[in-house]
């Protein structure tokens, strides 16, 4: 099992913020997901499902999604199955005197490599500081 953790302030409401997190921006927020297939915005909340399409289109990466626990505008937690990297995530909020702390936590069943982790801790990096940007940007 591989545990990887990392979190962020962000000068923003916790309702911008969970706006950029919600599973409906997926596709736009983190980097590696080039397509969420089936995902319906009628039917927001536990329960959902997604295809997920990471990464370039020759080396592509298909994964499922599906929303295990959706707290409004606090945590999202879901689960990745029915391809590599078999695990769990979390993504929660918490409102700060001055902005939004966001915490995102991703759990793989396997071990995974140096490589690996450096390459999805580096990932999720980058993820959280174009939430931050998302989030700050339309702040003003």
């Amino acid at each position: 099992m591989t545990e990887i953790k990392r979190s962020i302030e962000i000068a923003a409401t916790n309702e911008r913020v969970w706006a950029c997190v919600h599973p409906e921006n997926w596709q736009n927020i983190f980097h590696f997901v080039k397509n969420v297939d089936g995902y319906d915005p009628e039917k927001s909340g536990v329960g959902i499902q997604a295809r997920i399409i990471a990464g370039h289109e020759s080396t592509a990466i298909k994964y499922n999604v599906e929303v295990t626990e959706l707290t409004e505008k606090t945590r999202i937690a879901y689960r990745r199955y029915g391809g590599p990297l078999v695990g769990k995530g979390v993504i929660q909020l918490k409102s700060l005197q001055r902005g939004t702390l966001l915490k995102r936590t991703s759990v793989y069943d396997d071990d995974l490599s140096e490589e690996t982790i450096q390459s999805l801790s580096e990932g999720m990096e980058k993820d959280n500081l174009r939430i931050k940007k998302m989030a700050e940007t339309t702040q003003k």
